[in-house]
């Protein structure tokens, strides 16, 4: 009896200190500010929730409310008690959406003390490049007004000032102080630490049946005038006034601290989905691009006022892919920065298949060369990694032209780094000269150089290196490049193993990405070995007219030509056609694999590898193949053995000229 009077006894002075504390604080404290009063600064929240509400459930004078703050019953503290005496109101403008690619054009910061505006902050910055058309025609800014603006470096300085260490509030708060933290980083000043409240999700927490979320949208929904927008101390002053209303809101709902309403905004609230064209794609294109586009694979062709070809693409839905660019945020990527304001026309080709638009759409790039593609646009530049075997002490070079010297070959390579971190790694690991000479004069002998001296050279040019074992060093770099020394591979996860071990984690970084890079190349080369070694096929692909059949011919890993069967058509001619294509094909050699047509053997060696024996794969076998037979397999083929899962087609994408009749390439 006497241990429940006193554990009561107990009760009730935590009681009363939590009351008192509540009271003191506006008459709403969080629960975990109340526990840490009660229990003790560095109590565990989790542990002593149970006891403290075990202890107040029995207190009348004060209640949990649904936000989880204590209160004291029929407690009414006045509306700024939510709000600090002094913080700051912020909004800029921009020319796009990404803070790190792109730049400021306008700040306004306006300072609140007491509730009564204080000070204002408000300049146009001068970004140091040009504001796209749809951002001038959304702002009014344009770059004539911008000339004698300052740059965000000449008042980095008087900005922070002015902020000094008061709230920051926004809408969206997120996307401007994101874009003031990356001018002050570009301007040597450090990122801001203000606390700040969004009030973008604290309006659809507060604010029923808004259909938009926008700021005005929101102003408007609860009576607020708006009559400029989207210039930065407008948008500012519509914010301040949206900030007032919702704190009279929140005090309805009972949120009467800074800290209830800041909860209530980082609440997980569906924000409604924006449909407004600004900064979207939808902004600066015609709907009228959509006209006459259909629901199939192909290619299309963005083209500029002057009617230059400023980006190819393929899609398996045009359609679907064409209108996706209406809600591609503007300035997003870097590749869609400018591209979208630029288009006049969308041109498209339909093709039957995802296939056959991959290779037309690198065909059209190869052609065009469109400014924002950004692949296989420059593949003149793919390099070459080249074994000298015809020297007497070959050397392992990169080289981006093909010579009929005798040397080995390896490639084209897409990724030029690769390529260097191979002929990098072969230099340090195999025993080889790196030197210029020629070894065909007595000049090229008896100057040793420092790779001698370091161990890396077995010296050739002073007599020391042996003639065999250098040719066994040679196959072997030879035998690495085709992917049969797994050992080098291995050495470099060991030099990784000892990074880790001796924490040396940026250059276990490092080795990591070579090792990447390094697979990534001799994996490419396998895939081109494997491509042009593999025989000849036929692959039959959908067509344009639903009741024919486009048979690609694939000679060394290449489309040697491409013939439209229909049900019509006179299986004689069609075999008078293949039979002369053939012909032409055996009377000249196919060439080694360039630049041109690296892609294309990409395209067409990771298809065949993915969908390696599907129906529409027919093996052309024999010195003289029975085109009659062929061409039965392929009318035999129903719709459904047509179809190929192109979900994970191949990204490298480039073609070779796409022939509507057999045609070879040499």
């Amino acid at each position: 009896m006497a241990a429940a009077e006193e554990e009561s006894g107990g009760y009730q002075q935590l009681q009363q200190r939590a009351y008192l504390y509540v009271r003191e604080h506006a008459g709403a404290v969080a629960e975990e500010d109340l526990i840490g009063h009660v229990f003790g600064s560095s109590a565990n929240v989790a542990l002593w929730r149970p006891l403290l509400r075990q202890v107040m459930q029995t207190d009348g004078r004060v209640n949990l409310r649904s936000d989880g703050c204590w209160a004291v019953r029929g407690a009414r503290p006045p509306v700024s008690s939510a709000l600090p005496d002094s913080y700051v109101v912020v909004d800029v403008e921009t020319t796009g959406l990404r803070p790190f690619r792109q730049r400021l054009i306008e700040v306004a910061a306006i300072r609140y003390r007491n509730g009564a505006r204080d000070a204002v902050f408000t300049t146009l910055v001068n970004p140091g490049r040009r504001v796209p058309a749809y951002i001038s025609k959304l702002t009014g800014i344009d770059d004539a007004q911008l000339v004698g603006a300052p740059e965000f470096q000449n008042i980095a300085s008087d900005l922070v000032r002015f902020l000094e260490d008061d709230l920051i509030v926004g809408y969206n708060v997120g996307f401007d102080v994101g874009f003031l933290d990356a001018e002050l980083k570009r301007s040597g000043h450090p990122g801001l630490a203000n606390e700040r409240l969004d009030l973008l999700p604290l309006s659809t927490q507060l604010v029923g049946g808004l259909r938009r979320s926008g700021l005005e949208a929101v102003a408007q929904g609860l009576g607020i005038a708006v009559r400029e927008r989207h210039r930065a101390q407008a948008d500012a002053e519509i914010t301040a006034l949206l900030l007032a209303r919702l704190i009279e809101l929140a005090r309805e709902r009972g949120l009467t601290s800074l800290d209830s309403v800041r909860r209530a905004a980082a609440a997980d609230v569906p924000v409604p989905r924006r449909r407004t064209a600004v900064g979207r794609g939808r902004a600066v294109l015609d709907r009228s691009h959509l006209a006459g586009i259909p629901h199939a694979p192909g290619v299309y062709l963005m083209h500029d006022i002057h009617e230059r070809v400023i980006y190819v693409g393929k899609a398996k839905d045009l359609r679907n892919r064409v209108s996706s660019y209406y809600s591609q945020p503007l300035g997003y990527t870097r590749k869609m920065d400018g591209l979208l304001e630029s288009i006049a026309r969308i041109e498209v080709v339909q093709t039957g298949s995802e296939l056959e638009a991959l290779l037309l759409e690198s065909q059209l790039i190869r052609r065009h060369g469109p400014q924002f593609n950004t692949q296989q646009r420059n593949s003149e530049s793919y390099p070459y990694v080249k074994v000298d075997v015809v020297n007497p002490w070959p050397r392992v070079t990169l080289t981006r032209h093909r010579d009929d010297d005798g040397a080995a070959y390896f490639g084209p390579f897409r990724i030029g780094r690769a390529a260097r971190d191979v002929v990098d790694l072969i230099n340090e690991i195999f025993p080889l000269r790196t030197c210029p000479r020629s070894f065909r004069t007595s000049r090229s002998f008896g100057s040793p150089c420092l790779q001698l001296s370091l161990g890396r050279c077995p010296g050739p040019c002073v007599g020391q290196a042996d003639r065999d074992g250098y040719r066994q060093t040679v196959q072997d770099v030879v035998a690495f490049l085709h992917g049969g020394r797994d050992d080098v591979i291995a050495r470099l996860h060991q030099q990784l193993v000892e990074c880790a071990e001796r924490f040396d984690f940026e250059r276990a970084a490092r080795v990591r990405d070579r090792i990447r890079r390094v697979q990534q190349l001799v994996l490419s080369q396998q895939l081109l070995d494997e491509t042009i070694q593999r025989g000849s096929v036929a692959v039959v692909t959908p067509s344009t007219d639903a009741a024919s059949r486009e048979v690609l011919i694939v000679l060394g890993g290449r489309m040697w030509a491409q013939v439209r069967v229909g049900p019509e058509d006179d299986t004689s001619e069609l075999v008078a056609r293949l039979d002369q294509m053939w012909r032409r094909a055996s009377s000249c050699q196919l060439p080694p694999v360039d630049q041109d047509s690296l892609d294309q053997v990409h395209i067409l060696g990771r298809w065949l590898r993915k969908h390696a024996g599907h129906p529409s794969i027919l093996p052309i076998r024999g010195e003289s193949p029975d085109w009659t037979a062929l061409l039965a397999g392929v009318r035999a083929l129903g719709n459904d053995d047509l179809r190929v899962d192109e979900r994970s087609s191949d990204p490298t994408r480039d073609t070779v000229a796409t022939v509507d009749g057999a045609e070879g390439i040499c």
